[in-house]
C-alpha cells in the first residue's frame, strides 16, 4: 500500500493523448454512479407523473376484475391460475414503457461522463481480481477510506430525508386507509411523489459534485512519471511508419501555408523554370525583405501559377533565384549579402506599381543582377545539387 501511494506521488505529469486513448480502448473512463442514481430516480419521477394517472386507472380496473367473480369461478380450480396469469400480463404491459425508459436512461447516464466506449477488455479474466489481498489493499487505502466516508455521508443524508418525510407524512398515510380506493391510490401516489422529489433534489446535488470529481480522479489516475513520459516518447519516435506519417503531414501543412502566402508577395524570382522564390517586403513591419514561399520543379510551377493568377510580378534572375533558394528558408529574412540584389528587384516592382517610365511603356527589368559568387551554387560548381533542391 505504501508503494502504491509513493508511486501515485511520483506521477506528476499530465496524461498524454496516447495514454488517454489507450485507457479508453481498455474501457477505463470516468464514470459516475451518483449521476446514474439521480438520472434513474428523476426519470422515474417524470415517468410516474406522465403516465401515473393512466396506470392508476388500469390498476383499479385490474383489481376490480380480479376481485369480481361468480360462484362458478370460485369453485373452478383453473380460475385462480388463469386470473393470476392475466393480472401478470396486464401489469407487465402497463409497466413496460416505464421500465424500458428507465433502462435507456440508466445506460445513457453511465455514458455521459466518459462517453460511449465499446471494449471487451474489462471482461477479460484477470487472476489478480480474485486475490483477497488486493481487495483489502483497496479497502484500506486512502481512496477506499474516502469512498467509504462519501457513501456513509450520502446514506445518512438520504436516511435523514426519508425519516423527515415519513414523520411529516405519517398522519396523511394513516388517513388513506379510510378513503375510497380511487382516492387512496391517488393520495398515496401524491405522497410518494413528494418523497421522490426530496430524494431527487439530494441526488442532483451529489451528482453535480461527483461528475467533475470522477473526471479529475480519472485524469489523476492516468498521470505519468517522468520515466513513463520518456518511454512513451521513445516508443512514438521509434515507430518509423508513425514518424513518416507525421513528417508527411507536417510537410503537407507547411506546403499549404506556404502556397497561401504567394498572393501576398511583392515579386517572384525564377530560374526561370526550375526554381521560384516569392519575396515580400513591408517597410513598416519588416527589418528586411522576407521569403514567403520557395520551391523547385512542380512546386516552383505552382508558385508561378499562383503569382500569375494574383497579379504578382515574375522576374527571371537565375543567380538570385538559386542563391535565395539555397540560403534562405521560408518566412526568414534575406541575408545582408543579398540586400543589393533584392533592392534592385524591389525597385523594379515599385516602378511597375507606380507607372514609372514613359507613358505606355513598361519599366525594363533589371538586366544583370549580381550575386556574390559564394552564395550562387552554380558559381561554386554545385549546379542543382543543393540541399532540398527537390521538394
Amino acid at each position: 500500500m505504501a508503494d502504491n501511494e509513493a508511486s501515485r506521488e511520483d506521477r506528476q505529469l499530465p496524461a498524454s493523448e496516447r495514454r488517454i486513448q489507450k485507457a479508453r480502448e481498455e474501457g477505463r473512463v470516468a464514470r459516475s454512479r451518483d449521476l446514474g442514481h439521480f438520472a434513474v430516480l428523476g426519470a422515474a419521477l417524470v415517468g410516474a407523473a406522465a403516465i401515473g394517472p393512466s396506470m392508476a386507472r388500469e390498476t383499479i380496473a385490474m383489481l376490480r376484475g380480479a376481485l369480481t367473480f361468480g360462484r362458478q369461478a370460485a369453485i373452478t380450480p383453473q380460475h385462480l391460475p388463469q386470473m393470476l396469469a392475466s393480472l401478470g400480463a396486464d401489469a407487465f404491459a402497463a409497466t413496460l414503457p416505464l421500465v424500458a425508459g428507465l433502462s435507456v436512461v440508466a445506460i445513457a447516464a453511465t455514458m455521459i461522463p466518459g462517453g460511449v466506449v465499446l471494449s471487451t477488455k474489462p471482461l477479460d479474466f484477470d487472476p489478480s481480481r480474485l486475490n483477497p489481498s488486493n481487495g483489502l489493499k483497496r479497502l484500506f487505502s486512502v481512496r477506499g477510506a474516502f469512498d467509504l466516508a462519501r457513501l456513509l455521508v450520502l446514506s445518512l443524508a438520504l436516511a435523514a430525508i426519508g425519516s423527515w418525510f415519513v414523520a411529516t407524512s405519517l398522519p396523511e398515510f394513516a388517513g388513506l386507509a379510510v378513503r375510497p380506493l380511487a382516492q387512496g391510490l391517488s393520495g398515496g401516489a401524491s405522497l410518494m411523489g413528494a418523497g421522490l422529489v426530496a430524494l431527487v433534489v439530494v441526488l442532483a446535488a451529489v451528482a453535480l459534485v461527483d461528475v467533475p470529481f470522477q473526471w479529475f480522479r480519472h485524469r489523476a489516475d492516468l498521470k505519468m512519471t517522468h520515466q513513463e513520459a520518456r518511454q512513451e516518447a521513445k516508443e512514438s519516435d521509434g515507430d518509423p511508419m508513425l514518424r513518416g506519417r507525421m513528417r508527411a503531414r507536417q510537410r503537407e501543412i507547411a506546403g499549404r501555408r506556404m502556397l497561401a502566402a504567394v498572393p501576398t508577395a511583392d515579386v517572384v524570382v525564377t530560374n526561370p523554370t526550375h526554381y521560384a522564390v516569392a519575396i515580400r517586403y513591408d517597410e513598416s513591419a519588416m527589418g528586411a525583405p522576407r521569403v514567403v514561399a520557395k520551391g523547385a520543379d512542380l512546386i516552383a510551377a505552382r508558385i508561378r501559377e499562383l503569382a500569375a493568377q494574383s497579379g504578382v510580378p515574375l522576374l527571371e534572375a537565375p543567380p538570385l533565384a538559386r542563391a535565395l533558394y539555397a540560403h534562405v528558408e521560408v518566412d526568414r529574412e534575406i541575408p545582408a549579402a543579398l540586400y543589393t540584389a533584392v533592392a534592385q528587384v524591389l525597385a523594379w516592382v515599385y516602378q511597375l506599381r507606380h507607372g514609372a517610365g514613359a507613358p505606355g511603356r513598361t519599366p525594363a527589368a533589371p538586366a544583370a543582377i549580381e550575386v556574390p559568387s559564394g552564395l550562387d551554387p552554380a558559381a561554386r560548381g554545385e549546379g542543382d545539387a543543393m540541399p532540398g533542391a527537390r521538394q
